[in-house]
């Protein structure tokens, strides 16, 4: 379960639909009536409670998917990049210790994040949603 202060528009979550989990993108968000939370899927936009979606693992494929490009350097340490934004993995690390900076910021991540974390973060670094 995702807590409800960290949904923004355009996050990317999995809902559950129909007993299946789906992935979805958030559009709005209702604070009234116990907090719900409007989602689209490919199939249909409908409003869901915090219960019923849940975080997306931080992988390679989620950050190709919105458009990094991914760079083998000679160390073994990977870089994804978009535009001036970056992020540096080690080898065997993966995304649960990385480096991500835009232009002077920099942090240092050391635990799992999921990827409406890292959406949120980008957008705190950038000003800009990245979705």
């Amino acid at each position: 379960m995702i807590k409800f202060n960290e949904m923004k528009q355009g996050n990317r979550v999995e809902v559950l639909q129909e007993g299946q989990w789906q992935k979805g993108i958030v559009g709005r968000a209702n604070a009234d009536d116990g907090g719900q939370i409007e989602i689209m899927t490919g199939v249909q936009t409908a409003w869901y409670a915090a219960p019923d979606i849940r975080p997306i693992k931080l992988e390679e494929e989620a950050l190709l998917e919105l458009g990094f490009e991914k760079e083998v350097q000679e160390s073994g340490n990977i870089k994804y990049k978009y535009g001036p934004f970056r992020v540096l993995i080690g080898p065997t690390k993966r995304f649960t210790d990385f480096l991500m900076w835009y232009r002077e910021e920099k942090s240092h991540i050391t635990y799992e994040m999921t990827l409406h974390q890292f959406q949120n973060r980008y957008e705190q670094m950038t000003k800009v949603p990245l979705g």
